[in-house]
C-alpha cells in the first residue's frame, strides 16, 4: 500500500517569514515538521499570483505552458496532464479543501470530487480548522489518499478584517511583529491539531506555499496604509444604473445582450481608470519620499499591487516529513516549485508523468548533492486587466534577471542577489556580460518549447462578471 499524502499549501507564505532570524511567528508545530524533515529555503516558484502558480505546480510545467487565455481569464490548460489527474490513475483517492476563488477560476476544478469549497473569508481558526478535524477524526478518507488543504487565511488575513474566531494570537506581538505573522501563529495551533490526527509513519507531510507576498514585511504604520489605499481603490462606483445594468442583472433578452456587454466593459473601463486617478497621486508622493530602494517598492505595493517577479512574491518554504524522510537536514541550494510533485513520485515510489519540466529532489532527501538548474519566473498573473510588470526573467542562487517579457532589451534588471538580497541597486548596465549570460538561458528554455499560451472563449458573459468581480475583491484587478 502506497502512503497517504497531507498537502499544506498556504497562500502568500513566505520562507523567510516561516523560517531564520526574520521570523518572529510562534510556530511550534511548523517548526517540528522542519527540525523533523528536509527544508528547503531557497525554493523559487514560477509565477506571483496563485492561479498562475498552481497552474504551473500542477503541471510540472512553466506558467506560460500551464494555462489558456479563457476569454480575459488565465486558467490551467486541461490539455496538459496534472499531478491530481496523476495521483488519481496509480491508485490515490483525491481530496481538495479549497477557496470558492481558487476553483472559480478553475485551478480548483482539477479536483472533481471530494472537493470541500469554502468562503474567501474563512479561516483555519474561524471554523475551517475544526472542519478539517472533523474530516480527519470520521476516518473515511479512502487509503491511499491524497488531501490538498489550500489555506488562504495569510493572505485574506493580512488584507482584509477577518472574524479571529477568538484566537489570542491576532491581537498580541508575544505571537509576532505583524499582522501577518501574528495570523501564521494562530494557523499553527490548528495545523497541530490536524498534525494530531494523522499517521507519520504512513504519510508524507509537504508544507509549502503558490507565492510569496511583500505583505510579510509590513509594519503596523505600512498596514494601515494598505488598508486607506484599498479604501481608495474599492469606495468609488459609477452611477447605480450603470453599475446594476453592467454587474447585476445576470440574464436579458437575447436582443439585450449587446448592450449589456457594452455597458459592462464601459463601466469597468471607466471604474478602473478612476481608480487609477485616484492611487496616482499616492504612488507619486512615495517617489518623492525619502526612503530606501525596498521600502518605496514595498510601500508602493501598499498602495497598488504590481505582480512582479522579486522574491518578495517568489521565495516560498518547502518542506517533506513523515513518510519515507529518513534524514533531517535544511538545504540551502535554490529548486523550484515546479519540482515538488516530481519528488512526491520519487518518495510514493511511481513513475512520473512524462515531458514536465520539474525534477525529482530525491537526492537531496537521500543527503546527495545535485546540480543547480535557473529558475524561469514569468510575471503572468490571473488577467490580462491585472496590474502586472509584464516581465520574463531567470534567477541562480548568485543572480536574479528579468526584463519585459516581449522585449529584451526593455526594463531589463539584474541584481547580485549574494550581496544585494533586497533586490535595490539594478546592475544591467554595469554588467553586460551577465546579462548576457542570463538573457541566454531565457533564450535556451524557450528553444525548448516556444512559449506562448493557447486563447479560447469558452465563458460567457455571466461567468466573466462573476470571475472578474471576485478577483476586483481579491485585489487582483482594479
Amino acid at each position: 500500500m502506497k502512503p497517504n499524502i497531507l498537502f499544506f499549501l498556504i497562500d502568500g507564505l513566505r520562507e523567510d517569514k516561516c523560517h531564520g532570524n526574520k521570523k518572529t511567528s510562534v510556530t511550534p508545530h511548523m517548526d517540528s515538521l522542519i527540525q523533523n524533515g528536509v527544508y528547503f529555503n531557497q525554493t523559487i516558484c514560477s509565477a506571483p499570483v496563485t492561479p498562475t502558480a498552481l497552474s504551473s505546480l500542477f503541471t510540472g510545467l512553466y506558467p506560460s505552458e500551464a494555462i489558456i487565455l479563457n476569454n480575459e481569464i488565465f486558467t490551467i490548460n486541461q490539455a496538459h496532464k496534472n499531478y491530481v489527474q496523476h495521483l488519481k490513475e496509480i491508485g490515490y483517492t483525491t481530496y481538495a479543501f479549497l477557496p470558492e476563488a481558487t476553483y472559480l477560476f478553475e485551478q480548483g476544478r482539477i479536483f472533481e470530487e471530494n472537493v470541500y469549497k469554502y468562503p474567501s473569508t474563512d479561516t483555519l481558526f474561524n471554523g475551517n480548522g475544526k472542519l478539517i478535524v472533523e474530516k480527519l477524526k470520521e476516518n473515511h478518507l479512502r487509503e491511499p489518499w491524497f488531501y490538498y488543504l489550500h489555506l488562504y487565511d495569510l493572505y485574506l488575513g493580512s488584507v482584509f478584517d477577518i472574524d479571529d474566531g477568538g484566537s489570542k494570537e491576532l491581537n498580541n506581538k508575544k505571537y509576532g511583529n505583524n499582522k501577518y505573522d501574528r495570523i501564521l501563529s494562530a494557523m499553527d495551533v490548528w495545523i497541530g491539531k490536524i498534525l494530531d490526527n494523522i499517521d507519520l509513519s504512513n504519510t508524507l507531510v509537504v508544507l509549502t506555499a503558490d507565492h510569496a507576498t511583500e505583505r510579510g514585511d509590513y509594519d503596523s504604520k505600512l498596514e494601515e496604509y494598505a488598508s486607506y489605499c484599498q479604501k481608495i481603490r474599492t469606495s468609488w462606483e459609477p452611477n447605480p444604473i450603470s453599475r446594476s445594468i453592467s454587474t447585476g442583472v445576470k440574464k436579458v433578452p437575447k436582443i439585450l445582450q449587446p448592450m449589456k456587454t457594452y455597458m459592462s466593459k464601459s463601466y469597468f473601463g471607466r471604474r478602473k481608470k478612476i481608480v487609477e486617478n485616484r492611487i496616482q497621486p499616492e504612488m507619486e508622493k512615495i517617489e518623492n519620499e525619502d526612503l530606501s530602494v525596498y521600502n518605496k517598492r514595498l510601500k508602493k505595493s501598499a498602495a497598488m499591487i504590481v505582480f512582479g517577479t522579486y522574491d518578495d512574491r517568489c521565495r516560498i518554504p518547502l518542506c517533506f516529513s513523515g513518510f519515507g524522510i529518513t534524514s533531517k537536514h535544511i538545504i540551502s541550494d535554490q529548486v523550484r516549485s515546479i519540482d515538488i510533485f516530481p519528488t512526491i513520485m520519487s518518495i510514493i515510489d511511481s513513475a512520473d508523468i512524462q515531458n514536465v519540466r520539474g525534477r525529482s529532489l530525491l537526492p537531496y532527501l537521500e543527503g546527495k548533492e545535485m546540480e543547480e538548474i535557473p529558475v524561469l519566473i514569468e510575471s503572468i498573473s490571473t488577467s490580462p486587466k491585472s496590474n502586472t510588470a509584464n516581465s520574463i526573467g531567470v534567477r541562480t542562487s548568485r543572480h536574479k534577471y528579468f526584463r519585459d517579457r516581449n522585449k529584451s532589451t526593455k526594463n531589463v534588471h539584474l541584481y547580485d542577489l549574494i550581496k544585494d538580497p533586497l533586490e535595490e541597486r539594478n546592475l544591467a548596465d554595469e554588467l553586460p556580460d551577465v546579462v548576457e549570460k542570463m538573457e541566454n538561458i531565457v533564450n535556451e528554455i524557450q528553444n525548448q518549447k516556444p512559449f506562448g499560451y493557447e486563447k479560447v472563449n469558452e465563458l460567457n458573459d455571466d461567468e466573466m462578471q462573476d470571475i472578474e468581480k471576485e478577483l476586483r475583491k481579491l485585489g487582483y484587478i482594479n
